[in-house]
């Protein structure tokens, strides 16, 4: 036969390859395969009996070594042919060299095995011997060949070629089961019989041209069984010929592959929706590692699948949920097969979506879970238009505020919350002064204008729990939810009513109102809603008969706020005279150097029967009063005078006193100052600082300035404490003359979790910078704090992570005894920009990290942090952001392995903790330790690179 054909032979029974490798090995027909190079590439047993060789031997040896040198000649001419293709097949009668160095005189037939392309690869030489013995052996194997055609699992039927329509002339036992046809019934006819009346497969025909041209072919056809059911057969049919080329048979290998193909084509169906399905859809293994994801989950939620594969679903986590949320999903997850709700999640690039969430239980038979499917959609345009629609039902359409719908609703939502938590709210009513005349003058327009100004500037001021309503007209409605003090409220108050009474530029024309507020507090005034809404309309009416551009409280709540304030103040001014009052004094450093660079003064009421009591307590009833002012020179004056003791003993210190508004504009304050810096003559001038606040130093620009000026000659520095809570412009902070901006402890507390304010941190820092000021952060209150600000800076700071307010007698031995931070101390100097800042939180999450997990062996803790290396806060940077800008870099190479021989010991720290080998751990916290500190001076080290 030919190459081609030999070779698509052997393709199509390649599904009966078990049976012809038994007969290779078991034949008494001596069998070899040789290469192209004339190296013996396999022989089978017969073969090697014949040659006298073992197969390892013969494996060793070649074609040519086999052969008489005398032949050798007659050999190379043949492989030739057969090599280069001119020839498929040589019968040859030859002599071999036996391992005994005897001859053997046999007949040879040598074939070419071809690769798809048509080239030779490999030769097969089939010893025949003649004898008797041999003839015997050769009907052995065809029994022995028969046995396996009949024992075939394959359904195996041989047609004539000769013949028109290529009658089957035989068929095995698996054909008869695969088709329910006998031998009998099947003998004779021409394979079409099994398609039935179903001719149209396009496979069918490419199969007719395949035999009439003598070619083998594979293909799978819908067939049918005698009783009539239908079977996908996967066949493949190839020719047989005889010496002369001459194809005399087919030889077929049928296939009942129907469960086959039903479980592919679903499949194919399921991959076809999972690819192509609009819904995010992820699957998990048992324990939560993500295992497979669609290009739709990619799309929604950024990550690609490489990205996701093996990490857990917390990652899309938005940190809107608290675990028992997470607690009750699992739970019905875990109890009913399947968990459905919303969700909010976060994208790759941080954004926080809404998601349509179902998570089901996949189990086997025996209810074993074999995965976790999670199908989700991104509802953000649906909740989008929701939010429109509610806008528009429950808005006003002109200022955008909640009408009178919604401000029912959240009236009724306030005064159940204050029920609840036993708190205090306010309705204020507004209306606003001289509205009429503009609207009037210049038209609706321009009324409309100044009504969404208005409204605008009134939202500005109020918290995200507060509400403004707009009733109609130019008549609003403030909701004050939480009052935590009457110090807070009346300063709220009054900064509504600051804003309003700014000018209004509306297109060409400016123009001035103001506003009257009517006040009712709840419990004090303890009425329904409506009822609620009726007094403080009533005050506001109140309001606009004493003058207007006022504020008035409803008779009930202003007699007993009046009551209240007459009799404090009366109670804070005694304590003055019986001198309850002492001085606390609050640390600022160097945070690098852990130098004490000044003290700020905090008053502080010995109260005899309440104790020790804070400013905010008894401040609020004395402020904007003549009293005020006396308790102001007071805080100044002791300031001073313990000074003085502390310059006895050897300390020199720069001490801050806070400075009310109404000292600081009183016409006395400049001869008061005069006179104390002449009583306290030996203390250097510079050594006091004034800490005015922000919003107190932009009441009036000019005054201010001209008396910090006039100080500023007697030697007092001054300070702007809280800065960036009176949104002070750059034209005011470059004229003011003060030598400190301190940033307000709000901004730097939360820092380390609100972009926004770690945004306003750095702002401050480089506009100190920008207008060569110093710089000073308050509310520092970790070693957290503290490194970020290094990092972006700051140097100096204050807050209870260095110290609390202590008393005067405990600060020297403080000062002698304080040390920084380690990590500040260690910090690299150099300053980060923006972008690079995420180095130095890098650093506080690796710290933290392993603090928790010493908290943990130490047995200080229960819960265990993160273990896995690429799940950590420091892991999740590692391998995402920081691969991405750093890992070109050998410092970040350093850092990454360090990291995970941090992780490799903190595992085995935390299997040795869960067997109760205490001891045992606690003596490898050292070894923690000297890892991560040498991690951070690879940090370091990267930081000083980039």
């Amino acid at each position: 036969m030919d190459a081609h054909t030999q070779s698509s032979f052997i393709d199509a029974i390649e599904d009966a390859r078990p049976y012809f490798c038994v007969l290779f090995e078991k034949s008494v027909v001596g069998m070899a395969v040789i290469g192209t190079d004339q190296r013996i590439l396999d022989a089978n047993p017969a073969f090697c009996r014949l040659l006298g060789y073992s197969r390892d031997r013969l494996l060793q040896t070649t074609w040519a070594t086999l052969t008489p040198a005398e032949d050798q000649g007659h050999d190379i001419t043949l492989f030739e042919q057969l090599v280069s293709g001119r020839t498929n097949e040589v019968v040859a009668d030859k002599r071999f060299v036996r391992f005994d160095r005897s001859l053997a005189q046999v007949r040879t037939r040598m074939s070419a095995i071809c690769d798809g392309a048509g080239v030779v690869t490999n030769l097969v030489v089939q010893v025949d011997d003649f004898s008797d013995s041999a003839r015997k052996q050769s009907e052995s194997l065809i029994r022995l060949q028969a046995g396996a055609l009949n024992n075939s699992i394959n359904g195996i039927a041989i047609s004539d070629a000769t013949q028109p329509d290529f009658p089957l002339v035989y068929v095995n036992p698996a054909f008869e089961k695969i088709t329910g046809y006998s031998s009998a019934e099947s003998i004779g006819r021409n394979c079409r019989f099994l398609q039935g009346e179903d001719r149209n497969q396009p496979d069918r025909n490419e199969v007719r041209e395949a035999l009439e041209h003598g070619r083998a072919v594979k293909a799978t056809l819908r067939n049918y069984r005698k009783d009539g059911s239908m079977f996908w057969n996967r066949f493949q049919i190839a020719p047989v010929q005889d010496q002369e080329g001459q194809t005399t048979h087919f030889v077929g290998i049928i296939n009942d592959i129907t469960e086959r193909k039903v479980a592919d084509d679903y499949l194919k169906l399921v991959s076809r929706v999972f690819l192509h399905a609009d819904e995010s859809i992820f699957i998990t293994d048992p324990q939560g590692s993500i295992i497979e994801v669609n290009p739709a989950f990619s799309r929604t939620t950024g990550y690609s699948r490489e990205e996701v594969l093996g990490r857990n679903p917390r990652i899309l986590q938005s940190g809107r949920h608290d675990q028992a949320f997470f607690a009750e999903l699992w739970k019905n997850v875990l109890n009913q097969g399947h968990w459905s709700g919303e969700i909010w999640n976060r994208r790759k690039n941080g954004e926080i979506y809404p998601d349509k969430l179902t998570i089901s239980v996949v189990r086997n038979d025996e209810g074993e879970t074999l995965s976790y499917v999670c199908l989700s959609s991104d509802i953000s345009v649906l909740k989008a238009q929701q939010s429109e629609l509610e806008l528009m039902a429950l808005h006003d359409a002109l200022t955008g505020l909640p009408n009178r719908a919604l401000l029912n609703d959240r009236l009724t939502m306030a005064l159940a919350e204050v029920r609840r938590s036993g708190g205090k709210m306010a309705v204020c009513f507004i209306d606003l002064d001289d509205f009429k005349p503009v609207n009037d003058t210049y038209g609706h327009e321009t009324g409309d204008l100044l009504l969404i100004e208005a409204a605008q500037r009134m939202t500005t001021i109020l918290r995200a729990t507060d509400t403004v309503a707009r009733l109609g007209g130019d008549e609003f409605i403030l909701i004050l939810s939480e009052i935590h003090s009457e110090k807070e409220f009346l300063g709220m108050l009054s900064r509504i009513m600051d804003a309003i009474a700014r000018p209004y530029t509306l297109g060409e024309i400016t123009v001035s109102i103001s506003a009257s507020i009517g006040v009712t507090l709840y419990p004090d005034d303890n009425v329904d809603a409506d009822t609620l809404l009726r007094h403080a309309d009533q005050a506001m009416y109140l309001a606009k008969e004493k003058g207007r551009n006022r504020f008035h409280f409803f008779d009930v709540v202003d007699d007993r706020n009046a009551h209240i304030r007459s009799e404090g103040r009366a109670r804070v001014e005694a304590a003055l005279e019986r001198e309850e009052f002492i001085l606390y004094y609050q640390p600022k450093v160097d945070l690098r150097t852990g130098q004490v660079v000044g003290l700020e003064a905090l008053i502080r009421w010995q109260h005899p029967e309440e104790g020790l009591l804070a400013p905010g307590d008894f401040l609020p009833l004395i402020e904007n009063s003549d009293f005020e002012t006396r308790l102001s020179e007071w805080v100044i004056a002791e300031a001073l005078r313990q000074m003085k003791l502390w310059q006895w003993e050897g300390l020199d210190l720069v001490v801050s006193v806070n400075l009310p508004a109404r000292h600081l504009h009183s016409d006395g304050f400049i001869p008061f100052i005069v006179n104390v810096l002449a009583e306290n003559a030996e203390i250097p001038r510079d050594r006091l600082e004034l800490e005015v606040l922000e919003t107190v130093a932009l009441w009036d620009i000019p005054r201010v300035t001209q008396t910090m000026e006039e100080c500023r000659r007697h030697g007092v520095m001054f300070s702007i404490d809280d800065f960036g809570t009176g949104y002070a412009s750059l034209a005011y902070l470059r004229r003011l003359p003060v030598n400190t901006i301190k940033i307000d402890q709000s901004f730097t507390r939360d820092m380390l979790n609100d972009p926004d304010d770690l945004s306003i941190v750095e702002g401050v820092i480089s506009l100190a910078e920008a207008f060569q000021k110093q710089v000073i952060a308050e509310g520092v209150e970790s070693e957290d704090h503290g490194t970020i600000l290094l990092y972006l800076g700051c140097q100096h700071a204050q807050g209870f992570g260095i110290a609390r307010p202590m008393a005067a007698a405990l600060i020297p031995d403080w000062i002698r005894s304080y040390r920084p931070a380690p990590a500040w101390v260690q910090t690299h100097a150099k300053r980060l920009s923006r972008k690079d800042i995420v180095l130095a939180f890098a650093e506080v999450w690796h710290r933290r990290w392993v603090g928790d997990l010493v908290d943990l062996v130490e047995n200080r803790v229960l819960g265990t942090p993160e273990m896995a290396p690429v799940e950590c806060r420091f892991g999740e940077w590692l391998n995402g952001p920081g691969k991405s800008n750093y890992g070109h870099l050998a410092e970040f190479v350093e850092m990454d392995h360090l990291h995970q021989a941090v992780h490799i010991l903190g595992n085995e720290m935390v299997r040795r903790h869960d067997l109760g080998k205490i001891l045992e751990v606690r003596a490898k916290v050292p070894g923690l330790i000297v890892l991560r500190d040498r991690l951070i001076q690879a940090l370091h080290r990267l930081i000083s690179v980039i």
